[in-house]
């Protein structure tokens, strides 16, 4: 039987799950996400997952947590049929239609802000009773600067953020994909952004609980990789090959003070010094009642398009 090791308790039934859907991301299967941020195999329909790893009744409805958030995402059902929802007319344009449609698959707050809007995306990956995931997602209008994400396995006043795995920016924000691999582009839409999210949580939880990290990754740089890979995992220099059977001993090898050099100037910090923002651990603290401003946040990382 599994043990799971990980802060958020799983029951041995969907400990087994999760070591399957991570068995299956580092054989190179492809899983789907289903509303609410279910994820299964390509061949389960969302009935079927739900009735092989959770108790109670299957549902449709995303899953929602915090008061008034089922009211919240019921108000965008509304707007699709009753017009816009937004204070301006510009944010309507720009995520009306968008924002409406991932209320539609995920339990969701949205946020207007002079810049764009804050969106909170509640993602249940391994089914009811298994842990949920929030991400405070922040998306600029001008849709040059990539979406970024924190990802919650607890809000309120302890809230938690999930392990520094794949945050490899000053800000600890997600990297649930890189550019390079044209995995999510703007015009595909928050639902699949939200997707990847899922699926990089996925891995997530796998690590933590099982003790690796599933599936190919991307780890720039000597010290990111010795300090972050386990040998039976992914290289992340893309080369198909384990981590054992390519760059460890070369990492191993390299000194720490060149190590250091590469990483600051490929991510403008030190690797010691990513941490979550702290108007971002706010808003988890408060449980959405304080947000920050998207400026205000995206500013400790800047982006290449500068706020006006």
């Amino acid at each position: 039987m599994l043990v799971g090791c990980g802060s958020m308790d799983l029951s041995p039934k969907l400990l087994n799950r999760l070591a399957s859907l991570g068995q299956a991301l580092d054989n190179r299967q492809q899983l789907q996400v289903f509303d609410g941020g279910l994820v299964g195999f390509d061949c389960e329909t969302e009935s079927e997952v739900i009735a092989n790893v959770a108790q109670g009744e299957a549902r449709r409805s995303p899953i929602r947590s915090g008061a008034g958030q089922r009211a919240a995402s019921d108000t965008w059902r509304r707007t699709a049929r009753q017009g816009h929802n937004f204070g301006s007319e510009a944010h309507e344009r720009a995520f009306g239609t968008e924002l409406r449609i991932l209320a539609r698959h995920y339990g969701t707050l949205a946020f207007e802000d002079q810049h764009g809007l804050w969106a909170v995306v509640s993602s249940n990956p391994l089914g009811p009773g298994g842990p949920q995931i929030n991400f405070l997602t922040g998306v600029i209008a001008d849709r040059r600067v990539t979406p970024r994400a924190w990802a919650f396995e607890r809000i309120g006043v302890r809230a938690k953020t999930m392990a520094l795995k794949h945050t490899n920016f000053p800000d600890a924000s997600v990297c649930a994909f890189v550019p390079e691999d044209r995995a999510w582009s703007p015009g595909e839409g928050l639902v699949a952004y939200a997707d990847h999210l899922t699926i990089w949580a996925v891995k997530q939880l796998y690590r933590e609980h099982i003790g690796s990290w599933p599936g190919p990754q991307f780890g720039f740089g000597a010290l990111y990789r010795k300090l972050e890979f386990q040998p039976q995992e992914w290289c992340g220099c893309l080369s198909d090959k384990r981590y054992a059977d390519c760059h460890q001993a070369s990492d191993l090898l390299a000194s720490d003070p060149p190590a250091h050099t590469e990483f600051r100037a490929a991510f403008g910090c030190d690797y010691s010094d990513r941490k979550t923002p702290g108007p971002v651990l706010e808003a988890a603290r408060t449980r959405w009642k304080r947000m920050p401003t998207l400026h205000q946040v995206f500013s400790l990382r800047p982006a290449k398009i500068e706020f006006p």
